[in-house]
């Protein structure tokens, strides 16, 4: 069975998973790959979507509502005497010269861009980030720079944008080796307790398979910008149902099921 049947089975059968134990190492690691690069494949075209939202709105705000403005000793001036706010491709730009606006402020927001006096501030469902101009030492710009250079960011993320991918796509498979691993000692003890005998590494190329079914939810609803309340918990505990699944339809020895039906002593 090549490894495409195997990720579709591994959505829905149970009983084709176990039959998977007598694979060698090799091919389920070959899986993990294949399956890590459909799940970052998701999480990639997400980030490079909010990234062309991004630059959009930034070069249609700059262009068309920002007054002249210019960044200086590490200062953003203008001509404003109160906060720019403004809502656009589902973000919120936020401008202030005045000094009236913080960080926190911006925060409140779910998706925004804040350009503050002394600092950027950046906000997204999963992150909050703060840039203090002062990291740009000595830096000037203006609206016209500005605008300049991030028409330019759009063709860098073009260039970005792959290394970001392979370098997530890495790190991703690495840990989840690892996760993968630890739900195999898991199975360790799913196995003795349904008295199933199981060698570790057979174990391990069913947790392989096992957490297909959460680690691809969770790829699309990140994705989607979904929150799932108590997320860990819930992929570990989806895993190991999956994995006890997996477990019950696999055959007992001869000699577990003789331990469990003895013949009465004559």
């Amino acid at each position: 069975m090549n490894v495409f049947k195997q990720f579709y089975k591994s959505l829905y059968s149970p009983k084709d998973m176990a039959l998977f134990r007598f694979q060698g190492i090799g091919k389920t690691i070959g899986y993990v790959f294949l399956l890590m690069f459909i799940c970052s494949s998701i999480t990639a075209v997400s980030i490079g979507n909010d990234l062309r939202k991004f630059s959009a709105m930034a070069i249609d705000k700059i262009a068309t509502d920002l007054p002249e403005f210019t960044l200086k000793n590490s200062e953003l001036t203008s001509e404003l005497d109160s906060p720019l706010i403004t809502e656009n491709y589902g973000f919120t730009f936020i401008f202030d010269t005045t000094g009236e606006l913080t960080a926190e402020d911006v925060f409140t927001y779910t998706n925004a861009i804040g350009l503050l006096k002394n600092e950027a501030v950046f906000v997204s469902e999963t992150e909050r980030q703060r840039l203090p101009y002062s990291t740009f030492g000595n830096l000037t710009i203006n609206k016209e720079m500005l605008i300049k250079s991030t028409e330019q960011f759009k063709t860098i993320i073009l260039i970005l944008l792959p290394i970001a991918f392979i370098f997530m796509y890495l790190l991703q498979t690495s840990f989840k080796l690892i996760g993968i691993s630890f739900l195999a000692l898991i199975g360790l003890i799913i196995a003795n307790q349904l008295k199933r005998s199981l060698p570790y590494s057979a174990l391990w190329i069913l947790s392989a398979y096992a957490v297909t079914i959460p680690t691809l939810f969770f790829a699309i609803t990140d994705a989607l910008k979904i929150h799932i309340p108590f997320a860990i918990f819930l992929y570990w505990m989806t895993a190991s149902i999956v994995l006890y699944l997996i477990i019950v339809e696999i055959p007992k020895s001869k000699q577990s099921q003789h331990n469990d039906d003895p013949k009465l002593p004559e």
